[in-house]
């Protein structure tokens, strides 16, 4: 009877679809291949790694019959590359001096701050544990393992916090005072650290497990915990970009030390081209300028969660004019350099 009523409504539903959707009346904006079941040559054009082209340097055309764009953005290497809408500050020279230079860290005050910096330098000394950090001369294997994990870790926080505020502005139905922008800008950035490494060494299949695992795990958790107690997230996110400014300026330092083994192999390589337009960076850019650059963004998010942790959630959000800042001169930038 179940698969009566089925077919009775499969075909009333293709009745009512006929008019608009019949084979000899198909919009002509619909490439032939939804209507086909053989392969045809706008399939094979499909074929290959599309992940690693950019959507206006390949065959495939438009679902939608839209003109592609001829003013695709040539990056310092001579690839066609997208141009991130999130515009990353763009670090100075003496900003990443300074910022690399002078590394405060937050004092723990009260029980929950205490427990929190616990939590963070157990964790820390673990990881270093399982990925066979050795802060004394690290392998280029060992550093590959962290920052494929750290990163794809470190963008959780920023996406469970503006993802929780912005439902919280829905549901209450009042501003949110600007928050969630610094919170989504900050995953954002995280996620370009993970792709700009990725450019640089695949993940494994057991790092990719780690990954998934760590999601299912700490999505939940962070999520539950920003609900009940927001500045302990906060609190939370800023001892983490402590160790990983600890990590990043570590790997610089041995990257600068001749006989050390990153001095051996990565000290001259190059930088991908995904980061040289997303930190503005010239041809000759290397590895070691990228590595400083991600380092700088992990000291700004660092500030940026202890701030926060100090606010109430009410309080008007300081960063957002320096984002509009930041989006001008990325802007100045990118037309200069595409001139």
């Amino acid at each position: 009877m179940l698969r009566c009523w089925a077919a009775a409504a499969t075909r009333q539903q293709g009745r009512r679809l006929a008019p608009r959707y019949s084979l000899s009346k198909r919009p002509e904006v619909l490439s032939n291949r939804y209507f086909s079941t053989g392969k045809t040559d706008d399939d094979e054009r499909r074929d290959g790694n599309r992940s690693m082209m950019h959507f206006r340097t390949t065959l495939q055309g438009h679902p939608l019959n839209i003109q592609k764009s001829t003013s695709a953005h040539i990056s310092p290497g001579g690839d066609v590359v997208w141009d991130n809408p999130t515009q990353n500050h763009v670090w100075s020279e003496t900003e990443l001096d300074e910022r690399l230079n002078e590394q405060p860290k937050h004092t723990p005050s009260g029980l929950l701050d205490r427990t929190i910096w616990l939590t963070v330098r157990g964790c820390y000394h673990a990881f270093n544990f399982v990925t066979r950090f050795n802060k004394a001369d690290p392998s280029p294997a060992a550093c590959e393992y962290r920052l494929l994990i750290l990163e794809s870790i470190a963008g959780c926080p920023g996406m469970v916090a503006g993802s929780v505020r912005h439902f919280s502005s829905l549901r209450h139905m009042r501003r949110d005072h600007g928050w969630i922008h610094t919170l989504l800008e900050e995953a954002e950035n995280e996620r370009m650290h993970l792709l700009i490494c990725m450019k640089m060494f695949q993940p494994s299949l057991v790092v990719r497990t780690i990954v998934i695992g760590a999601q299912v795990v700490l999505v939940p958790l962070l999520t539950c915990l920003y609900v009940v107690k927001p500045k302990a997230l906060h609190r939370f996110v800023g001892y983490l970009e402590e160790t990983a400014v600890e990590t990043y300026t570590s790997i610089l330092e041995k990257m600068d030390t001749p006989g050390s083994q990153l001095n051996t192999q990565w000290r001259d390589m190059p930088a991908p081209n995904i980061a040289k337009q997303y930190y503005k960076l010239g041809d000759d850019a290397q590895w070691y300028e990228v590595l400083k650059n991600i380092c700088a963004d992990e000291t700004n998010h660092r500030d940026v969660n202890h701030t926060f942790a100090g606010m109430k959630g009410d309080d008007p959000n300081p960063y957002v004019e320096k984002h509009n800042q930041d989006a001008a001169k990325a802007w100045r930038l990118g037309d200069q350099q595409g001139k």
